[in-house]
């Protein structure tokens, strides 16, 4: 087998993600020419302007190396999840008597470079009020006054900024109970949200928050146009190194796949959905069924079923069935949709009985009527009218609809494999889909749903078009 050249550091930068490589370029002062040339090619192939890469093997090979450690260190320094995570063991130790001079110095060195604007200020703040009675009470009063003089500027600073998290908090609640419930507006948030977002004082994570939530509040509006003109703001911000960690990129990532499926912009929603999942975290199954969700739009099927089959490992071990439920139905979802319909079936119901109560808690609404989607184009009809009946779903989604906007799809199914079973006459399913459409129809956000009903009725019953 012929050996893979450079293959240690094509392995390195498959894990590195656009907006790294672009901080990368804006903060270097290479130099060697070599090293910048290895740098720009290595941000042309993580941006996708180039598919393979094309790195000189005639360049020393230890500049690849080292260029690996450059990037490392850069991007770890950058981190605002790193320095939490050292924040987090600098606390635990200082809380424990167990801190070290070497830690001292950290400590030290971390209230000496803090402003405001820090992503994890009132982090570094919190840290240096425990300082504050540790040196005291060791009577070391030159570094207590330094530490003293620091809680003293930022006070007022440190109270506003957790007074603007409480907020947040607030509207946070408004914004997805809104989403979830259609029982709250949300829109009186916006002008305080993009204050925050939009005010360089004020510290990072808060204003990282702010700009999640306006995110939502436009997707819940339908406003495609802010949300456009939001990203635009973001996009800077991300290039400098603020708000800069895998998680945080990976995230944006999700979101942008969400605004460009939602605006059909489907190649783009596809290059993010791909950005999303490059490195895997604990939302991880959640952006593996967006970018699925992607693809079947655009009918890549046997792209989905591949991209699903890669993640099996990631939902066999997920602790989360809101993420797994959803991952179990949009696989049934690409086995119907690529004429593997007995396959998903007995998928479904090998998922369904192992995990009936966790299924029961989540998403059981989404998965039913994937199952039962495969199930009518099974002709199993009279299973779907058992199921419903065993589990009592036609009044479990009628209390359901009466929280989460939704579409009756079960009673649908209902209507339709009671027919085909010969339990319900034409007339009745007739006037049952009348009376249905009449519901759905003038409701724009619900028209997909209905549609792929129809679509699929169509094939069974195609004597009611």
């Amino acid at each position: 087998m012929k050996k893979q050249k450079l293959k240690k550091f094509n392995e390195f930068i498959s894990g590195l993600l656009p907006h790294e490589t672009t901080y990368l370029l804006n903060i270097q002062q290479f130099v060697d020419s070599e090293n910048l040339t290895i740098l720009k090619q290595t941000h042309e192939l993580v941006a996708g302007t180039i598919n393979q890469p094309i790195f000189s093997t005639h360049i020393d090979k230890r500049k690849y190396s080292r260029l690996m450690r450059w990037i490392d260190d850069n991007l770890s320094k950058a981190d605002v999840d790193i320095e939490f995570d050292a924040l987090i063991v600098l606390e635990q130790k200082l809380m424990k008597d167990a801190i070290s001079t070497e830690d001292e110095h950290q400590l030290l060195s971390f209230i000496r470079n803090t402003d405001t604007t820090h992503y994890y200020f009132m982090k570094r703040f919190e840290l240096a009020m425990h300082l504050l009675n540790y040196l005291l009470v060791r009577m070391r009063h030159k570094e207590y006054n330094e530490a003293v003089s620091f809680v003293n500027k930022y006070k007022n600073t440190y109270d506003h900024c957790r007074w603007v998290y409480g907020r947040i908090q607030e509207a946070t609640y408004d914004i997805t109970n809104q989403y979830t419930f259609n029982d709250k507006e949300s829109k009186q948030w916006e002008h305080w949200l993009l204050t925050i977002f939009r005010d360089p004082m004020i510290d990072g994570m808060n204003r990282y928050y702010a700009l999640v939530r306006l995110i939502f509040l436009y997707y819940n509006y339908n406003q495609q146009e802010k949300m456009e003109s939001l990203f635009s703001e973001v996009e800077p911000l991300l290039e400098s190194g603020q708000f800069y960690s895998k998680r945080i990129l990976i995230n944006y990532y999700g979101n942008r796949l969400l605004f460009h499926s939602k605006a059909n912009q489907l190649d783009l929603a596809q290059k993010y959905g791909y950005l999303s999942v490059r490195v895997k975290n604990s939302d991880y199954l959640h952006y593996i069924n967006n970018l699925n969700t992607v693809l079947l739009k655009k009918g890549q099927i046997k792209e989905a079923l591949v991209l699903m089959r890669q993640a099996f490992p990631e939902a066999n071990k997920s602790p989360n069935f809101h993420h797994r439920v959803s991952f179990v139905a949009s696989y049934v979802r690409c086995l119907t949709d690529s004429g593997e319909i007995a396959k998903g079936i007995t998928h479904a119901e090998i998922f369904l009985n192992a995990f009936k109560k966790e299924l029961m808690e989540h998403r059981w609404h989404f998965f039913f009527t994937i199952y039962f989607r495969a199930l009518l184009l099974n002709g199993q009809y009279r299973k779907i009218c058992q199921t419903i009946s065993k589990y009592k779903l036609l009044e479990k989604e009628e209390k359901y609809l009466q929280k989460i906007k939704s579409v009756a799809t079960l009673e649908w199914y209902n209507n339709a494999a009671s027919y085909k079973s010969e339990k319900i006459e034409f007339d009745e399913l007739r006037t049952f889909v009348k009376s249905f459409l009449q519901i759905y129809d003038k409701i724009s956000n619900r028209s997909k749903a209905v549609n792929e009903l129809l679509d699929d009725t169509k094939r069974v019953i195609p004597e009611l078009f």
